[in-house]
């Protein structure tokens, strides 16, 4: 791709980040995040329930913003200092973004207070989905409702699959989303929870419509492996599937990025695959009949100090800088 073009990145947890460095690697230095804020796990959930749900979730917009520093003496010590957390769990990150958005006004204008305290180079910009507080809601196929966005990763192991999701309150999204979707030249779709990182930012009130106006290439990248609540035994046409009866739009994606994992240590995938199975977790399938225009490639390592799958920086760097649309 060319590295002069407008990119999007959609997402949140610990994919977004992955791909923004890999094209801060590949040379773009126009990179707009759209990120959610509903967050309720963790620390960024006890801070919402404290503020009885009015404040806005941090954790994904800190660890975006990160993302995009340019390497530099000071981004290490700041990265370990956000990830602090103290003896009863409080995060650093959290509390540090907390008063930057409340001396600034709003999430969206702290990125400049940003650079000035740390001497930051960022290469783009970190987006809020939106600027209201809501929470995440969700339907599973027993007919169960839950409200909360924690109670997807709670149940991550279940069977009992997701049927349908919501925010309560309806909020509008934040009008530079909207903007930085409908002016880019490419939008990825980054590797997430599918639900609680990627669709959930597709809720807020204008958000599918600017994404059905956008003139942008449209990637997105599936999963390593599924989580058994969300997309249990799913190829990339169940991916599209699942867009298309969200984003409300037939064809939502010029390009489906997949991980081929025959580039692997085979030995050694087995045995991590055989730990994944037990979290009742596969790898994405890909379906060679599919209409849609899909790309295999060697995107993924193994983390074998925890024996995880991972999307590689230093691949997908690759791949972005050779990358045709």
């Amino acid at each position: 791709m060319n590295k002069n073009l407008k990119v999007c990145t959609i997402g949140g947890g610990s994919g977004m980040p992955i791909v923004n460095k890999a094209l801060i690697r590949a040379g773009f230095e126009n990179i707009k995040s759209i990120v959610t804020t509903f967050d309720s796990g963790g620390d960024s959930g006890r801070m919402r329930t404290d503020e009885r749900g009015r404040i806005l979730a941090f954790s994904d917009y800190w660890r975006a913003l990160i993302s995009l520093w340019d390497d530099g003496k000071q981004k290490e010590i700041w990265t370990e200092m956000l990830r602090f957390r103290d003896g009863r769990g409080r995060n650093f990150g959290n509390m540090f973004f907390q008063f930057l958005s409340e001396k600034e006004g709003k999430l969206s204008d702290v990125d400049s207070m940003f650079e000035a305290l740390t001497g930051a180079k960022l290469k783009g910009s970190v987006i809020p989905v939106s600027t209201d507080s809501a929470n995440f809601c969700f339907k599973t196929i027993s007919g169960k409702e839950y409200c909360g966005e924690h109670n997807l990763d709670d149940l991550r192991m279940s069977l009992d699959k997701v049927d349908d999701i919501w925010l309560t309150p309806e909020v509008k999204a934040n009008k530079e989303a909207i903007d930085s979707i409908i002016e880019a030249d490419v939008i990825i779709v980054c590797p997430g929870s599918m639900y609680g990182s990627i669709l959930i930012n597709f809720l807020p009130q204008g958000m599918i419509e600017a994404y059905k106006k956008s003139k942008a290439k449209k990637i997105l990248m599936t999963n390593i492996s599924s989580v058994a609540n969300e997309n249990d035994d799913f190829n990339q046409d169940d991916y599209v599937a699942t867009f298309e009866k969200y984003l409300k739009t037939k064809s939502p994606f010029d390009l489906i990025l997949m991980a081929d994992m025959d580039c692997l240590d085979q030995t050694l995938l087995k045995k991590v695959l055989k730990l994944y199975a037990l979290e009742h977790s596969f790898p994405i399938k890909f379906n060679k009949k599919s209409k849609e225009k899909t790309v295999m490639v060697d995107i993924v390592k193994i983390e074998e100090k925890n024996m995880r799958l991972r999307h590689s920086e230093e691949k997908l760097r690759e791949v972005f800088r050779t990358l045709k649309l």
